[in-house]
């Protein structure tokens, strides 16, 4: 584990918020069983903290550091997991299958506290729990005696940051990648590319960066508005430290207007739009190249693609475009038992347009085959299931328009991540009680059906949040909501308990400098 210095720095006792009470128990998101026994753990100088096998040293050193920062107690990392009493044990067990990757047990009794799981994620989420129950005292610190079994409810636990509308800076990126892990989440996606402008280095195409970059959303002009590739590969260790997976989007083949300014042959008619001119071979061309370097960056196993919204009147007009449109038409595509697909007429965004369908479909299923050769899953909003998928693809579909788009990649047998629009958009104004209470597993699905969700994501749209502070407070507390629903079991979720576990937990948020005065439920 590596660069933990700005969370251990920053993230202090619980304690320090006058809300809490001092034998309270409450943890964001709520875990599968918790038990609470009568008594607690008393830390002082003399506690040891004790890593199991060497595999766990960098966890100990890790826990140490944020021990003493918050409690002032420089703990001793050594000993063997013999020690009887006054120790803090880090236990790696890998035949606690129950617990998957994810999951962790957490034992606190009079003689000592026990963190274990097969896997050091496990570990890792152990710890952010262990960071919400300690407590401060006049002696060092304290811990309530309780049993925690806890494992995630799903795969995908994911937060979208769009710096492609208004830039964010690399510390301002691994800054909520620091909160988002706080919150159990695993997945940040990148949205790095849009009309306003493109802020990934590709090399092969300097004036992506060069020209592409120097505006955003709000019509600014700037410099230096893009990450190069140095970068990127720094933010890709770093998110590993947190076992969050950066996941980069591309738009394509709408949103690409920061593209085609730069590179006019992308566009139809060789000119400047937000769509691309996806049936000239040129720009395939370009658009795997560009691919090839992004996965050369990103070692995600998933690449996202966007191939959302596209409007029909461009294509419709270009001479090329059109003339694919009608050959694909005359062809009778459909026939072709190599693809399905479902039309998702409810909802957001753009209408259906079978002839538009037809040829973003064609386009898509060429970028799913040059993501697949990779050993990479394509990843695109449900307007990929419009124009047809191939039967061999294994792409994720990311519902966000509709619960027909969940039922119809489900219907299709293809694995989805929930985002619908509006409860898990963050930049509008849904109440939180309606974020919480949003079940992304529709109603009536069979316990295999069920599997194919793999989970649930927050999008943070950034063309109305040129700040940090305004991302703050459009992303908090909801998204604190949705960590819970992808974390915990339903069963164990409850609004009203919720909220009041919001307000210790709003005291960790503060330490980054969130804002929680004035949240509204």
């Amino acid at each position: 584990m590596k660069s933990f210095i700005f969370l251990i720095i920053s993230v202090l006792l619980i304690a320090c918020n006058p809300h809490v009470q001092e034998n309270q128990v409450t943890v964001i998101p709520v875990p599968v069983s918790i038990e609470v026994r009568k008594g607690s753990f008393e830390m002082d100088q003399q506690t040891k903290i004790i890593p199991g096998i060497q595999e766990m040293n960098e966890m100990a050193s890790y826990l140490t550091d944020f021990i003493k920062t918050s409690s002032g107690l420089a703990l001793e990392v050594g000993g063997t997991d013999k020690v009887k009493s006054n120790f803090i044990l880090i236990k790696l067990d890998t035949t606690d299958e129950e617990l998957g990757d994810e999951g962790y047990r957490l034992k606190a009794e009079k003689k000592g506290i026990t963190i274990s799981a097969a896997k050091p994620a496990g570990i890792f989420y152990g710890i952010q729990t262990f960071k919400q129950l300690i407590r401060k005292d006049n002696n060092g610190a304290t811990f309530p005696a309780v049993d925690i079994t806890d494992y995630p409810r799903f795969r995908w636990r994911g937060y979208l940051l769009d710096p492609a509308r208004h830039f964010r800076t690399k510390d301002e990126i691994k800054r909520y990648i620091d909160l988002i892990a706080l919150c159990k989440m695993n997945t940040m996606q990148l949205h790095l590319t849009d009309d306003q402008g493109w802020r990934l280095e590709i090399r092969k195409y300097p004036e992506l960066t060069l020209k592409g970059s120097l505006s955003d959303n709000s019509g600014r002009k700037g410099s230096g508005w893009y990450y190069t590739q140095e970068d990127i590969r720094e933010l890709v260790q770093y998110a590993e430290s947190r076992f969050v997976t950066l996941v980069p989007e591309i738009e394509m083949p709408r949103h690409s207007l920061a593209a085609t300014s730069v590179y006019p042959h992308l566009g139809c008619e060789g000119q400047p739009a937000s769509e691309l001119c996806v049936s000239k071979e040129t720009t395939g061309q370009f658009s795997r190249n560009v691919l090839t370097e992004v996965m050369s960056l990103f070692p995600s196993p998933y690449i996202h693609v966007g191939a959302d919204e596209v409007r029909p009147e461009r294509w419709r007009s270009c001479p090329s475009c059109s003339l694919k449109i009608r050959q694909m038409l005359s062809a009778n595509p459909e026939n072709n038992l190599l693809i399905h697909n479902v039309k998702v007429t409810s909802g957001a965004g753009m209408p259906y347009h079978k002839d538009i369908s037809l040829l973003q479909g064609w386009y898509n299923r060429g970028i799913d085959r040059h993501i697949s050769a990779s050993n990479r899953r394509m990843v695109g909003w449900d307007e990929i299931m419009d124009g047809g998928l191939d039967r061999t693809s294994n792409a994720i579909v990311m519902a966000w328009r509709s619960e027909d788009a969940i039922r119809g990649a489900i219907s299709l047998g293809r694995n989805v991540i929930v985002t619908l629009y509006p409860d898990y958009h963050l930049d509008n104004d849904l109440s939180l009680e309606r974020t919480y209470t949003f079940d992304p597993v529709p109603a009536g699905l069979s316990s295999e059906e069920e599997k194919l969700i793999l989970g649930v994501q927050g999008n943070m749209w950034g063309e109305s949040t040129p700040t940090v502070k305004e991302i703050d407070q459009r992303t908090f507390p909801r998204l604190a909501a949705i960590a819970e629903t992808g974390w915990s079991q339903p069963s164990g979720k409850d609004f009203p308990s919720f909220t009041d576990r919001l307000k210790p937990f709003g005291a960790l948020l503060e330490t980054f400098g969130v804002l929680t005065e004035g949240w509204k439920e």
